[in-house]
């Protein structure tokens, strides 16, 4: 509002006003090119015969904004070398509002030193506008315009309009029975448009999913492959979709374009990663091995198939040839476990009171996109606080230190369970099974069966080592039964206060 007061719009033209001020005030409207709210520029339009006596068999219209796709009002641009405008802008305006293609209800006319607004269907002469804005007290009054023609705004003052309209009719009314008879059309009209209102919900929602994969898609398609590999090493994201993207990578990489990101898929699953980091190299591996492609021996890469065949193995025993990778393997389903417990039993509350705010405050736009869920908020949650627990051990020099803390992360586990549970609201889940990881479930051993077990043919096909073979042919039961089991505490073990003193500094944020 200060840039604008301090604006002199003497030697302003047209193109000027629709340039640099039209086009800012439709961006803080909320009004963009190629969004729901689009901006219609510069419509050309032909007249029927009766409007021919303008002298011109076609218009152009300035601005056409629209609500959701749907027009509802026009602006018509003027130049600033004239401080004020007048019945002819209206008349010229209102030609092009009610033309049968345009159909807006309101006028808006621009110059600069002011914006009016006028109801093209009621609308009777230049002194009778809905609303003025101008340069002098746009401080005061470009609220209430935002109000009105705000994309987030304008249905409901159309409505609230409406409701005037109709209150005004029936101030003066005399007959009951119409006003009985109004109600029941009014109630018809809602029951008639509640399919459509939820059919339009569905719609959007499904067009911004559609938007925000494709957007994703597109990152993951652009980012680093470095970055690529970070991605993949995330335990609340498991999508296949990542690991795909970078076999889609190495599929249009030159040989040694390919040997390079491979190498570098190896070199970090024989590191310290997640184990859906492992799953999700074993699907690429799959992958790769399907669209018959094969890389140069490198330091960590014998070959696509050899590489395959050892992660499959490894994956199985938990890395048991690595006393210090197997440890690890263990730990991830610790920190997992344990952080979805605490999440769930101390965090409910909270999430639940913040989500219901959003779910009050956001815009309709902005909830139907982003969809706030307790279980969504909690998903983040558990994942942060699995890092936190996860770092504070993972780069431990040898598996002594680390069964240390997983006994430890056993210990207060066992300590937060006599917690009651805290169910999601409105049977709202996670879809995360973090609470079983290591007690009957887990992500590294029936991870990679899941992948093994939907490329059987595949795999049988390119001739891989008979017990990979035999691994993906287990029922899930028989896949579950081979989890690899954690040791247990020693019979003497007791906790160290200055470790609890740790893991409590983690889980309060310190």
């Amino acid at each position: 509002m200060d840039r604008w007061r301090s604006l002199d719009f003497s030697d302003w033209n047209e193109s000027d006003i629709r340039e640099e001020f039209i086009a800012p005030l439709l961006r803080i409207l909320g009004y963009s090119k190629g969004t729901v709210n689009n901006v219609i520029r510069e419509k050309s339009l032909r007249l029927a015969q009766p409007f021919h006596r303008i002298g011109r068999k076609r218009v152009t219209i300035d601005y056409i904004p629209t609500v959701r796709l749907k027009n509802f009002w026009i602006i018509e641009a003027k130049p600033g070398n004239k401080r004020e405008m007048d019945y002819g802008d209206l008349l010229q305006a209102h030609l092009y509002a009610i033309h049968p293609e345009i159909q807006s209800r309101f006028i808006v006319l621009i110059n600069g030193w002011e914006i009016r607004v006028y109801d093209s269907l009621t609308v009777n002469s230049w002194e009778e506008p809905l609303f003025i804005c101008s340069q002098n007290d746009c401080h005061d009054t470009f609220p209430k315009l935002k109000s009105m023609l705000g994309a987030k705004e304008m249905l409901t003052y159309i409505r609230q309009r409406v409701l005037t309209l109709l209150k005004d009719s029936f101030e003066v009314e005399l007959d009951e029975s119409k006003l009985k008879s109004f109600t029941s059309e009014i109630n018809k009209l809602a029951n008639d448009m509640l399919p459509i209102v939820r059919k339009n919900a569905r719609e959007f929602q499904l067009a911004a999913w559609k938007e925000s994969t494709k957007k994703e898609l597109e990152e993951l398609r652009n980012k680093d492959i470095k970055l690529l590999l970070v991605k993949m090493d995330i335990p609340t994201d498991a999508r296949p979709m990542i690991a795909e993207i970078f076999v889609e990578r190495v599929l249009s990489a030159n040989k040694k374009e390919r040997k390079q990101m491979v190498e570098l898929l190896a070199m970090k699953m024989r590191g310290r990663p997640h184990s859906v980091f492992r799953v999700l190299a074993v699907y690429v591996f799959v992958r790769l091995l399907e669209e018959g492609i094969e890389i140069e021996r490198a330091i960590y890469v014998k070959s696509v198939k050899a590489t395959l065949e050892e992660l499959v193995k490894s994956n199985r025993t938990y890395w048991s040839s690595n006393p210090l990778s197997n440890a690890l393997c263990h730990l991830d389903n610790t920190t997992l476990r344990l952080a979805k417990k605490l999440s769930l039993r101390l965090a409910m509350d909270d999430l639940t009171k913040f989500v219901n705010e959003r779910k009050r405050t956001l815009p309709i736009e902005d909830l139907l996109v982003e969809q706030p869920s307790v279980a969504r908020h909690m998903v983040s949650l558990i994942g942060l606080l699995a890092e936190l627990l996860w770092r504070k051990v993972c780069n431990a020099t040898n598996h002594h230190d680390i069964w240390e803390a997983i006994w430890h992360y056993e210990f207060i586990e066992e300590i937060i369970e006599k917690v009651p549970l805290k169910p999601y609201p409105d049977g709202d889940s996670d879809l995360l099974f973090f609470e079983y990881y290591g007690k009957g479930y887990d992500m590294l051993c029936m991870g990679t069966w899941d992948v093994l077990h939907r490329k059987l043919d595949v795999l049988k096909t390119v001739g891989v080592d008979e017990t990979i073979i035999n691994f993906a042919s287990l029922t899930r039961d028989e896949a579950i039964a081979s989890i690899p089991l954690s040791i247990p505490r020693p019979d003497n073990w007791t906790p160290k206060e200055e470790y609890l003193m740790k893991i409590s500094g983690i889980i309060n944020g310190r």
